[in-house]
């Protein structure tokens, strides 16, 4: 057993020298071409985890949800190179729409 103090507080257990990944196995890659006007995709309908980069000239925005989606610059927001992982309903649907720049948004469904 270890301990570790953090402002007065002093917490005794096991701790990871280095840091820990949730590992996911990879299911079905996708891609939705980005441009002016919102593209929607159907996803496997037993997917459960994404992972989510785009490599639009800017950012995106997109929307999920169980039926088919219209993304807006309201939407969610995912920048140029930034790389997220959303859990996600079965049967979901993902659309996305650019920033200001059109590119591409890749998506790689992921299973548990």
């Amino acid at each position: 057993m270890a301990s570790i103090t953090t402002d007065a507080v002093t917490t005794t257990g096991t701790f990871l020298s280095e840091p820990s990944t949730t590992l996911f196995a990879l299911g079905t890659p996708r891609t939705i071409a980005i441009g002016a006007a919102s593209v929607n995709l159907a996803l496997t309908s037993t997917c459960r985890f994404v992972s989510l980069i785009t490599g639009a000239g800017t950012h995106i925005h997109f929307s999920i949800g169980t039926t088919a989606q219209t993304a807006t610059t309201s939407s969610h927001y995912l920048k140029t190179g930034e790389r997220i992982y959303v859990a996600v309903p079965f049967g979901a649907n993902i659309a996305a729409i650019q920033g200001s720049a059109s590119g591409t948004l890749f998506i790689s469904e992921l299973a548990d």
